[in-house]
């Protein structure tokens, strides 16, 4: 990374998305039982094997996001870990100071972030760069299998201390909450230099099983927090202990409303943001409530349209826009990944769109 301030500092696990349709039964004969599992690297190249034809682009949570908000005009850097080439295993008497070489998957990474205006501290690892493969079978349906691969053995070691020194907001992967000790070293350094932090909590899973942990962060450091629809509701029962079931999944109880608007009542921090898909977003900070609406789409495909709000939302923060032109710039923004695989996007689409940050 060069020594320009950054405004947007993104940390999470590099990966690279990959978007299939497959044949019936596919699905089964590779053992993808469930919508999102975990399968080994071995297992993900037979599939990619057997493949007609599929598309490739960037991804990860934090990936996403720092590659939006560069296309929106916002300085953002991104740290995380790729594969190693195999050429870099052979004998070589040229020196190796500051030479990497990525495997495939991992250039075509940093070749999509760096497009997009991203500052790269790429660190490379023995593992393949990781792939998050998305499925869709003829029914309709999709399913995700991951192999994160090289992206979880980014380590405290590979987040300096001046790069985070020199963010205005820090976003953290939320798959990294299970791993304390790196999750720990940002969120002090963050501290440190009075730097927000951004959490997307990433899976229901996550959002309910490490409610605990979040709220000790929420109570302890500046944190935006950003969730989506089922997401908050397994926040939500975590957090209140509650076993409330609704008869209208597509509505926020109102006791969900009142306790995410008491958690946010005592300070500038945490804001909560719940993104609800074709029906905008709700905004919990200061013990208010910011609703904003979006214009429905039907999409051709969903995934990256979190992060795209997120990276949109997190623009017009840093450029000290009201929350509520925060949302809605953030649901203008998700609305045109919706049209594309991933956040594989016109480029000059989010330039117009980031003239609205001036």
């Amino acid at each position: 990374m060069d020594d320009n301030d950054l405004e947007l500092l993104c940390i999470g696990n590099a990966l690279v998305d990959i978007f299939a349709k497959c044949e019936e039964g596919m699905d089964r004969h590779f053992n993808l039982n469930d919508d999102v599992q975990h399968i080994s690297m071995e297992a993900m190249r037979d599939i990619l094997s057997v493949l007609p034809e599929f598309s490739v682009g960037s991804g990860g949570g934090a990936a996403n996001v720092a590659k939006i908000a560069g296309c929106l005009g916002i300085k953002s850097g991104f740290i995380g870990a790729l594969g190693k080439s195999a050429a870099d295993d052979q004998e070589n008497d040229e020196p190796q100071i500051n030479k990497k070489q990525f495997d495939q998957f991992g250039q075509l990474f940093e070749e999509q972030l760096k497009e997009a205006g991203v500052d790269t501290k790429l660190v490379v690892k023995n593992s393949a760069t990781g792939i998050c493969l998305i499925l869709h079978l003829p029914d309709g349906r999709i399913k995700i299998a991951a192999s994160p691969s090289a992206a979880v053995e980014l380590s405290e070691e590979d987040v300096d201390e001046d790069t985070i020194r020199r963010a205005q907001v820090v976003v953290l992967d939320g798959f990294m909450l299970g791993r304390k000790q790196i999750v720990n070293h940002i969120l002090e350094l963050a501290d440190k230099y009075g730097t927000a932090v951004a959490l997307d909590l990433s899976t229901t899973g996550l959002a309910y099983e490490r409610a605990a942990e979040i709220i000790t962060y929420a109570r302890a450091y500046p944190l935006i927090i950003f969730m989506n629809e089922d997401e908050a509701r397994a926040f939500y029962r975590a957090l209140s202990r509650s076993q409330e079931t609704l008869e209208d999944e597509e509505i926020l109880s109102q006791n969900l409303m009142d306790l995410f608007s008491d958690f946010t009542s005592n300070d500038i921090f945490p804001i909560l943001t719940v993104k609800l898909g074709i029906r905008g977003a709700v905004v919990f900070a200061g013990g208010n409530v910011i609703k904003e609406e979006t214009i429905p789409v039907i999409p051709l495909e969903t995934t990256g349209a979190g992060d795209t709000f997120c990276a949109a939302f997190l623009a017009a923060w840093i450029k000290e826009k009201t929350l509520a032109e925060c949302a809605a710039l953030g649901n203008k923004a998700a609305r045109e990944v919706l049209y594309v695989n991933g956040t594989q996007v016109d480029h000059r689409v989010f330039k117009n769109l980031g003239k609205q940050l001036k």
